[in-house]
């Protein structure tokens, strides 16, 4: 796969030889709609135009779907059917916003670094001469500064709100079963493998075989069908790090949450996957959203100074 452009070098050329500019950006995200809504829209977005659109890229994550479109832009929407409901007109307004993001600035966890890594993928995925690839590297470039210039980062990421979560659970399994196979769940088993047997279900074991072993995480990759009876019968942790949640998706995580054997259900998906179990906590239960919001109390003026940074590179524009 192409890279994107050096973030370190002033790169802003496109392939018409003009400069690279964002025309505007559309989004929904939970100023716009509710945590319900926003995951309900996500799994309608597997498949969709992303990399096949000309002019436009399309960021989404468990909180937000977004779509920027170059200049000259001559879509008037977005180029599939869910609706977005807040649009932001010009260059200097739309990068604003996409740096912020990257930084971690506007992220449920302050200064998370998997927004980063989401960004930078959105805008890898496009192909050589897309007119919005060299935009990556001036927004990537401003949201590293920013982070480093303010010291804006997580005391408390996903992964370390996962272990803490399982210690101060009440029981204990060695086994930890992860449904997902993106960045975040990796992210969680490479955290865990150490100290726990870590089994990762996903709907693509061969390829997340490759990249666990590339990454000297230590987990067992199998189908989520795949659990061998004796973790089932020893007992497991549940974590739930994915988003695409199918209807057949979501009765295999239910099964799974309803064996005996299983302990705790930690659910970090945008929105709650399952209901009224015991021992279930959510990523948006109040608790759980204190113990964030206490932890990553001093990235708050971090991430204040950051924005305000980033906005005055462009102008001040938010």
């Amino acid at each position: 796969m192409a890279q994107i452009a050096d973030p370190t070098r002033d790169d802003r050329i496109g392939s018409a030889g003009t400069i690279s500019r964002i025309a505007w950006c559309a989004f929904n995200d939970v100023t716009t709609h509710s945590l319900e809504e926003l995951g309900a829209s996500i799994p309608r977005l597997d498949g969709v135009v992303g990399t096949d659109s000309p002019t436009g890229l399309l960021l989404h994550t468990c909180h937000r779907v977004e779509w920027y479109e170059a200049e000259p832009a001559k879509a008037v929407t977005a180029p599939f059917s869910i609706r977005l409901s807040r649009r932001i007109a010009g260059h200097e307004a739309a990068a604003s916003r996409l740096a912020r993001i990257a930084a971690g600035a506007m992220s449920l966890i302050l200064g998370e670094q998997f927004v980063f890594q989401q960004v930078h993928s959105a805008f890898d995925r496009l192909p050589a001469g897309h007119p919005l690839r060299p935009v990556g590297a001036e927004v990537l470039l401003l949201a590293s500064q920013a982070r480093r210039r303010f010291g804006l980062r997580a005391r408390l990421d996903y992964r370390d709100l996962v272990r803490t979560l399982l210690d101060a659970s009440a029981t204990h399994s060695r086994n930890l079963v992860i449904v997902g196979g993106g960045m975040l769940a990796q992210a969680v088993a490479h955290e865990l493998g150490d100290d726990r047997r870590v089994f990762v279900l996903t709907r693509s074991p061969k390829k997340l075989r490759r990249l666990l072993r590339s990454g000297a995480a230590k987990a067992t990759v199998l189908r989520i069908t795949e659990l061998p009876d004796t973790v089932r019968d020893s007992g497991f942790d549940l974590v739930l790090a994915t988003s695409g949640l199918t209807p057949q998706y979501r009765d295999h995580i239910a099964r799974l949450a309803d064996s005996a054997a299983r302990s705790l259900v930690i659910d970090l998906c945008a929105t709650p996957v399952l209901h009224d179990r015991s021992n279930y906590q959510h990523l948006h239960h109040p608790a759980v959203t204190d113990l964030i919001e206490d932890a990553n109390r001093p990235a708050v003026e971090a991430a204040r100074a950051a924005s305000f940074w980033i906005e005055n590179q462009y102008g001040g524009h938010s």
